[in-house]
């Protein structure tokens, strides 16, 4: 499988700003606002006041607040598929490994509180704020976590097709869970991906 700094480095390439310790606590006080309040209710001067920095310190070390939003997804973003990376690694086949990751995708969705924060105050935007469906980091990104599953019977452009259905698919349960599959425990998600997900895996190849 594929080195997870390849994601990061896909992902970091949208993103100009170096990484500075200055920096990281800037982001990590944006964060916490945009976890308080959502992001459309945070303002740039609400972020400096947190960090206790000024407003030109925060534009020069993170960028407008479009950019500040980016940067704080795409750290959680790495974070996740690092932790994913590790916690599929186990599994034999890339049918298994893309069900583990789906069922730890999912349960992020309902604890993780960036994700939880997005859901309950950015329901509309909820998907683009995680990531653009459409966008060319999505499908860079797309195209290393392919390169992730890809073994001898799943190679990487078959899995780069199912992924993107599936992601898809997902997106819509995660905007509006569903009461006829529901996937509100690991056990419902597991079930879910088997069911589902994995026919998505197969017609792929």
């Amino acid at each position: 499988m594929a080195d997870l700094s390849s994601l990061a480095g896909v992902l970091a390439s949208a993103n100009a700003q170096p990484t500075t310790a200055a920096r990281e606590r800037m982001l990590d006080a944006a964060r916490s606002e945009f976890i308080a309040h959502g992001i459309a209710r945070t303002s740039v001067a609400t972020i400096a006041d947190r960090a206790g920095v000024s407003r030109p310190t925060l534009y020069r070390q993170c960028g407008d607040k479009d950019q500040i939003v980016f940067a704080v997804v795409q750290r959680d973003v790495i974070d996740f598929f690092t932790r994913a990376h590790q916690a599929v690694a186990a599994f034999g086949s890339a049918e298994d490994r893309m069900v583990e990751a789906v069922v730890m995708g999912l349960r992020e969705s309902r604890e993780h509180p960036l994700v939880r924060a997005l859901q309950t105050f950015e329901a509309e935007s909820f998907t683009s704020r995680l990531v653009d469906l459409n966008g060319g980091t999505y499908r860079a990104m797309i195209a290393v976590i392919a390169a992730m599953f890809a073994d001898e019977e799943y190679r990487p452009a078959a899995l780069e097709r199912a992924l993107d259905v599936a992601l898809r698919v997902i997106a819509t349960f995660l905007i509006s869970p569903s009461s006829y599959v529901p996937t509100d425990n690991d056990d419902n998600a597991r079930a879910f991906a088997d069911r589902y997900l994995v026919p998505i895996l197969r017609a792929s190849r």
